[in-house]
């Protein structure tokens, strides 16, 4: 339907605003630059959401019935597509009615109060660089002993020293020592400030963590610590606090993330909360360009680089098979090293530094920067995870068992276990049941899940594979589902047979060993004869 504006008005449709006074399209990261004939397309689209404009209509309306090729029409689409981060494929703003014109398919408003005077956070000036901003602070006050006993109130501060070592490998929180955040009130802190306090009495650790602005408790816990009049075990309140706290603490944060960005770092955390739910091709190529953005406004910012270098080194997190080839994967390999570069000492840079070896080929290399992650940060269960991954392929199946033993430790809840990880792992073993057992117990929601299942799309290979390997008897119905979940994502530029089905799932799998890489191959190949 037509929407009704004013020349005065603005037009707001998914992440974009598009000021007609002004003549500029604004996204939520700032102006985006457009030419006049793309700006008088995109105005008339959008004024007429819904309804098909044809080519005749646009030729007469924007070129004022200046006679010019059809070419000119299509460079000032792939403009507006480049702009919006638009797929023609999958759109999500300008639809193709094929030899005929064109329809916006986004929904439309019209805002009169947004002309002239758009929030600097939203839009900042030309030029002007916007702030980074900070991570999230976490103070952590002394850890208050409960007892009378002197020698409980040293244990106290036995076990914060040994809480702030293991925080202070978490680079992802600004780790503070605040004697006067106690008696601060709440409006002197910003609403990314966290507060961690730790209670002891006895044998055992009453722990908090607060939201200091609003003093509203995100989390909250008891642990026990064994005889405190001993010296203390400190580890299973390390590990609580690292595998809840920080993880809660992360989750409040994007709960609270404001309608309209800041600084960088709030751009940040929505791609990162897009990123959680992100399901099909389109959002995920969109999310892309996001962060694509994000890093050329931020080069130095290193947080920002993880994310992409998923995106494509997994076909966009496994929504579009097939879709990656040489070029996503040296844009990979390129965006690790730079990050790398920029903080070496995080533990996050040193997985994808890791993995970017991994996919290359380039084994020892890998080897080295996956060692120094659980060096530099062995609390962090997602890092575990990562690095026992890329460690069974390179074959090292025993280490990787101990860091996933390690990541269960650490995880509270049972849900939150390893265990696609855990079936790959017994199935590289050759325990082909234990390894059907295991994938039998994921019930985690994955971005790149298939409706009907719990597990990703590698999730149900290594399931048909261990399925092979026991000889059970729904192989064959295995196989067939397992290629329809493959066919129904394929976005590659040929169409999909037997060979590339085999060839994606090996390249998805970096298998180092030669002997290591033909046994699975060959499971492959009986599961693709069933």
């Amino acid at each position: 339907m037509a929407v009704a504006v004013d020349s005065d008005r603005v037009l707001v449709f998914g992440d974009f605003r598009l000021d007609m006074a002004d003549e500029r399209l604004w996204s939520a990261h700032g102006p985006v630059k457009l030419g006049n004939k793309a700006f008088g397309v995109l105005r008339l689209l959008a004024e007429q959401q819904g309804r098909l404009i044809t080519k005749d209509t646009l030729f007469e309306t924007v070129w004022n019935g200046t006679i010019v090729s059809e070419s000119a029409l299509t460079s000032v689409i792939k403009e507006l597509r480049r702009a919006l981060s638009d797929e023609s494929r999958t759109p999500r703003y300008i639809e193709s009615v094929y030899g005929r014109g064109y329809r916006f398919i986004a929904d439309v408003a019209a805002d009169s109060t947004a002309a002239h005077a758009a929030p600097a956070a939203q839009m900042p000036a030309a030029g002007v660089q916007a702030q980074i901003g900070p991570p999230p602070s976490l103070y952590v006050p002394q850890f208050e002993s409960l007892g009378t006993d002197e020698a409980q109130r040293a244990n106290a501060a036995v076990v914060r020293e040994e809480v702030l070592f293991a925080l202070s490998r978490f680079r992802s929180v600004r780790l503070l020592s605040d004697p006067t955040a106690q008696s601060r009130s709440a409006g002197d802190f910003g609403d990314r400030d966290y507060r961690l306090s730790v209670k002891l009495a006895h044998d055992r650790a009453f722990v908090r963590l607060s939201h200091l602005p609003s003093q509203a408790i995100v989390w909250a816990d008891n642990v026990a610590l064994g005889d405190s009049r001993a010296e203390p075990d400190a580890d299973p309140l390390v590990r609580r606090i690292a595998a809840a706290a920080l993880p809660r603490l992360h989750d409040d944060l994007l709960v609270r993330l404001p309608e309209h960005p800041r600084d960088v770092y709030d751009r940040y955390l929505q791609a990162k909360l897009r990123m959680r739910s992100q399901i099909s091709f389109a959002e995920a190529r969109h999310l892309t360009a996001t962060w694509e953005r994000l890093i050329a406004d931020h080069p130095q910012f290193a947080p920002a680089y993880p994310a992409l270098t998923r995106l494509y080194n997994t076909d966009f997190c496994y929504s579009g098979l097939g879709s990656t080839g040489e070029a996503e994967r040296s844009r990979a390999y390129e965006l690790a090293h730079r990050a790398f570069a920029l903080d070496p000492a995080e533990a996050h840079l040193q997985t994808v530094k890791g993995w970017s070896h991994l996919w290359a080929g380039e084994a020892a290399l890998a080897r080295q920067h996956l060692d120094e992650a659980v060096r530099l940060n062995s609390y962090d269960s997602s890092r575990l995870v990562e690095v026992a991954t890329a460690l069974m392929y390179l074959d090292d199946l025993g280490s990787a068992g101990d860091l996933l033993e390690r990541c269960r430790s650490l995880n509270p809840l049972a849900t939150d276990d390893p265990d696609e990880e855990l079936g790959l792992l017994h199935l590289l073993r050759e325990e082909y049941e234990e390894a059907a057992r295991q994938l039998a117990l994921v019930r985690r929601h994955h971005p790149d899940d298939r409706p009907g299942t719990a597990l990703t799309i590698k999730g149900e290979l290594y399931a048909l594979l261990a399925a092979v390997g026991s000889g059970a008897a729904d192989v064959q119905e295995r196989a067939r589902r397992w290629r329809e979940s493959v066919a129904q994502r394929w976005q590659g530029q040929e169409p999909l047979d037997e060979e590339r089905l085999r060839a994606w799932a090996l390249y998805h799998n970096p298998v180092q060993d030669d002997a290591r890489r033909a046994w699975l191959g060959a499971l492959l190949d009986q599961a693709m004869r069933a």
